[in-house]
């Protein structure tokens, strides 16, 4: 669906706390995939993704709006083998990586000790659209049938340390709009650790975002962080490129126009640097 034209243009910074992006692509399972089929694609893209790494398998999610508002089913379906695992194809510089099972294609930019700048939404993208060809033309070539999306998804994961606005979880308030934890003249003491999570409709049923908020550790030196995760997730009215192409732009809006409506301007302006 196009935006209308008279939309603000998105706000961006010169140095935001995105630590991650992920985009990805859910299908029903490739039928006759089986575990070689790993090694033999990552003959295909190893020339630019030379470590693996193995995890277990993403459960399948569909997002559904019927009349129950719950979110959304998450299965693993009754399995006549074990599940196969998830593979991890990791660039030279771990900052790019694709993940494949027999029904999920991600690519995920990472920022790591480097500390390499977020290279932006349409370099996420183009390696995306590029791991998603690799994965068709494989198919093709080992007589499996092609992936049949199902549902797409954007994610967007941002670290805010402590120092960055707050100093403990009482201050939540000067970081994010709808928190204000009234410190005075109650008994509770100030929380240690806080959990917050809402699920929003995109336009025409497209799907949902979804948008977590909890303290966690930062894994590289301990410090405390607040962990914002906005998940854009759900299936686009038809599967052209140019609607899977349009619902990521959608997906992607949503995210960015959701952080800057969740958190201060203040915040924005002076630590992340807004503009416009």
């Amino acid at each position: 669906v196009m935006q209308p034209l008279n939309n603000p243009p998105l706000p961006e910074y010169d140095d935001p706390p995105v630590i991650e992006v992920v985009l990805g692509a859910q299908f029903a399972p490739i039928e006759g995939f089986q575990a070689p089929h790993f090694g033999l694609f990552w003959q295909k893209v190893r020339h630019e993704y030379p470590k693996i790494e193995t995890a277990a398998p993403l459960a399948s999610v569909v997002e559904r709006f019927d009349d129950d508002p719950h979110t959304e089913d998450a299965s693993f379906g009754l399995l006549a083998v074990p599940p196969l695992p998830r593979i991890f194809y990791i660039d030279s510089t771990d900052h790019w990586l694709i993940q494949l099972q027999p029904d999920h294609l991600l690519q995920n930019w990472r920022k790591s000790e480097g500390e390499m700048p977020y290279p932006r939404f349409p370099a996420v993208r183009e390696r995306f659209l590029t791991a998603w060809t690799n994965l068709r033309e494989f198919c093709d070539t080992q007589g499996l049938a092609p992936p049949r999306i199902n549902q797409l998804e954007v994610t967007y994961i941002n670290h805010i340390p402590l120092g960055m606005g707050w100093q403990s979880l009482a201050e939540i308030g000067r970081v994010f709009n709808d928190f204000d934890w009234k410190a005075s003249h109650r008994f509770l003491p100030s929380p240690e650790s806080m959990g917050w999570r809402m699920a929003f409709a995109l336009p025409e049923k497209q799907g949902r975002l979804h948008v977590s908020i909890r303290q966690a550790i930062r894994r590289s030196d301990k410090t405390p962080v607040l962990l914002c995760e906005l998940i854009a997730r759900g299936m686009p009215t038809e599967e052209s490129e140019t609607a899977i192409d349009l619902w990521f732009a959608m997906g992607r809006e949503w995210i960015v126009r959701a952080f800057a409506d969740l958190t201060q301007r203040e915040i924005q302006d002076q630590r992340w640097r807004r503009n416009p």
